[in-house]
């Protein structure tokens, strides 16, 4: 392997972590949107299957009125309630994952140095999730504006958005990183 642990490391639950963080997307510009959608979905919904008076003077047929519903009304919501940014560091390895998402995994040895930094997420990611850089950087983060970069070997730079920066680095200083 090029130095980056396997899957099945990441998913080893024989292993206590010696540090998680669970982090949702609790801004309100994340939910506004997904409840204009859906409630705009369940209205037209409403009207079209309940009431029986489709809205428009060409109405959408009744299954893709259903469809719509299944997929923006009840699928976006939950799929929203769900995602999640899970960071865990077990020995040898950190593991990122945005729920449902495959996770990332890093092998500590890969692991030159890792700092705690205020960041602005907007400014430098355009945003939360999985998001590259201007400079070429990945940011994996769900909250905030906190976070620990790491520099793994190579020169390539990760920052990891944690509430709990100084508790990640200890963790990985434990794990075997040397930082």
């Amino acid at each position: 392997m090029s130095g980056a642990a396997s899957t099945n490391d990441v998913l080893d639950v024989g292993t206590t972590p010696l540090f998680r963080e669970v982090q949702r997307f609790r801004h309100w510009f994340f939910w506004l949107p997904i409840l204009i959608v859906t409630g705009v979905i369940w209205y037209q919904f409403g009207l079209q299957i309940i009431v029986g008076r489709p809205p428009g003077t060409e109405p959408i047929p009744d299954w893709a009125a259903w469809l719509l519903t299944l997929v923006f009304g009840i699928g976006f919501p939950i799929f929203a309630a769900i995602v999640r940014l899970v960071t865990e560091v077990r020995p040898g390895t950190l593991s990122i994952r945005l729920v449902p998402f495959r996770p990332k995994a890093i092998s500590v040895g890969e692991i030159r140095a890792a700092e705690a930094r205020e960041y602005s997420p907007m400014g430098e990611f355009g945003g939360w999730g999985i998001r590259l850089g201007r400079d070429g950087s990945r940011a994996y983060n769900a909250y905030g504006n906190r976070g620990v970069q790491l520099v793994l070997s190579g020169g390539k730079r990760v920052l990891v958005g944690s509430q709990r920066e100084d508790e990640l680095i200890a963790a990985l200083r434990l794990a075997g990183a040397k930082v």
